[in-house]
């Protein structure tokens, strides 16, 4: 059997974090736990001012995964598939989650200044995807939006597990911090024996949310098959630029080294060459959505919601009054993305826009606060 080569990895700060010079909220990590036994970890930090120390959160999310399979290992054979099939289900969840609490517990109480602010995991939170390489078999786990790819040696790429939410919506996504979440590790567990891939690939999801679409995602992972050193986290940088804009964190091991090496090659096949090799080279990525972005900016921070939407109250009384207005907001979203929302949101537009739950309730709250307050000027004078 074949063993799985010393894997690499790497975390990218966001181009939307760098402008607003916030640190990088996502974590990544490689580890042999024996010379049979590889970790591949990715965490994303969730952001915004309720998960203020997220970034925190995911380091050591990563270093509690570690510590819980070391421990793990010591006692159970890596013969032993159905064990590690229950471990990867119910145990390690259980044991990272009350490792990862102890270590942001202790966190907290080393900050000189908390001021009044009493603890929470909320803080922290983020997600976390787990995966297990041996030569017998490989297996994950995790909770929230990570994504893991799986390379035959032909090329063709699979995606092997992903999150799936029924009833979320927007930018929804399960969480380490949340207490009843741990049943949810479960459905993303799994053990895949005598494996056939020649690598695997575990991203945060700002990487698949950098590309137009699923198959680009995948091309996208095989290439980085290729990538070495300081040229991944240049590509990286690049994609989040001209993607999401999120912080991006990728964890790879694959059977034998890259096919090519040299960091010119290694640059074109992400397409950070694309001054010398054209940039058709871009053909995977996103164009920029301003009104997408918007959307997710606020389901990403549902504390700002309210905010937002109460200094446009005249914008709602004024597309009430006119609504044709509200197509020259819709065709020029960069110039006033919150605007073009209002505009899409309207109750007889016709736009569907994909709005997370708490996003959806505030805008209707706001028109029908609207209507109330034009119809008395409506009303007929009293005599």
């Amino acid at each position: 059997m074949h063993t799985w080569s010393a894997g690499r990895h790497c975390s990218v700060i966001g181009a939307a974090h760098r402008r607003q010079n916030k640190p990088c909220q996502d974590a990544s990590r490689v580890c042999r736990i024996s010379p049979d036994l590889q970790l591949l970890l990715v965490s994303d930090g969730h952001g915004g001012s309720r998960y203020r120390l997220s970034d925190v959160g995911s380091r050591l999310a990563c270093v509690a995964a570690e510590e819980a399979i070391r421990a793990t290992a010591t006692t159970l054979s890596l013969q032993d598939q159905a064990g590690w099939r229950e471990q990867l289900e119910r145990e390690l969840p259980a044991a990272i989650e009350q490792r990862w609490l102890r270590a942001i517990e202790t966190h907290w109480s080393s900050q000189l200044e908390t001021g009044e602010e009493s603890f929470s995991s909320a803080l922290y939170g983020c997600t976390l995807g787990v995966v297990l390489l041996t030569p017998q078999w490989w297996g994950c786990t995790g909770i929230g939006d990570w994504d893991l790819v799986a390379i035959q040696a032909g090329g063709d790429a699979s995606l092997v597990n992903q999150e799936q939410l029924s009833q979320a919506s927007g930018e929804a996504t399960l969480s380490l911090c949340q207490s009843g979440a741990l049943s949810a590790w479960a459905s993303r567990a799994q053990l895949q024996p005598q494996p056939s891939e020649t690598a695997l690939v575990l991203c945060t999801d700002g990487v698949r949310k950098s590309c137009a679409t699923d198959a680009d995602f995948l091309q996208l992972c095989v290439q980085m098959l290729e990538i070495q050193g300081e040229a991944l986290a240049e590509g990286l940088a690049e994609i989040t630029a001209r993607g999401s804009g999120d912080d991006v964190s990728v964890a790879i091991a694959q059977r034998g080294g890259p096919t090519r090496s040299g960091r010119g090659t290694a640059l074109a096949a992400l397409g950070v060459a694309a001054a010398a090799v054209g940039a058709g080279l871009w053909w995977w990525l996103k164009p920029a959505d301003p009104l997408a972005l918007e959307i997710q900016q606020l389901c990403r921070h549902p504390e700002r919601i309210e905010a937002s939407l109460k200094q446009r109250r005249q914008q709602f009384l004024a597309l009430l009054a006119t609504p044709s207005n509200a197509q020259a907001l819709l065709e020029q979203p960069q110039v006033d993305p919150l605007g073009a929302l209002i505009a899409g949101s309207a109750p007889e537009a016709s736009s569907e826009l994909q709005l997370c739950p708490a996003l959806e309730q505030a805008l209707r709250a706001q028109w029908k606060a609207a209507r109330e307050t034009q119809e008395p000027s409506r009303a007929p004078a009293r005599p």
